[in-house]
């Protein structure tokens, strides 16, 4: 299965920093296809904390499948995804409702440590790539 990998990780693993979805992605380097979102491609280069890292992860993400999270179909099903959750008093961020549902759309599975993700898997069936 093709495993999307949020900012959160690719920032920690880029950093240095000992979480077990950084250790989970190195575990899948080069043993699983990894999906780079142009929004996570950003928000990696904007989370660094200067030009040589910037640079040595644009040239360490630019191997990987690269994804544009464009179109009004993804707009839509994004909407109706915010509002089934919204409607069960769950409280959205945009960028991470754009992402989950650019996964599910696609069938990926998501790496990720963010918490913001949990109600999509919960209730709208996110498939989460788990550290061991």
């Amino acid at each position: 299965m093709q495993v999307l990998v949020d900012s959160s990780v690719w920032i920690d693993y880029f950093t240095g920093a000992a979480t077990p979805e950084a250790d989970h992605l190195d575990s899948l380097l080069g043993r699983s296809p990894l999906v780079v979102a142009d929004m996570v491609l950003t928000e990696v280069l904007h989370g660094l904390p200067d030009e040589l890292h910037r640079k040595q992860a644009r040239e360490a993400l630019a191997r990987f499948w690269l994804v544009e999270l464009t179109g009004f179909d993804l707009a839509e099903k994004a909407a109706v995804h915010y509002h089934t959750l919204r409607a069960r008093g769950i409280p959205v961020r945009t960028a991470e409702c754009r992402l989950a549902t650019f996964c599910l759309d696609q069938g990926f599975a998501l790496l990720h440590s963010s918490a913001g993700y949990e109600p999509f898997e919960r209730h709208l069936g996110l498939t989460v790539a788990r550290p061991r």
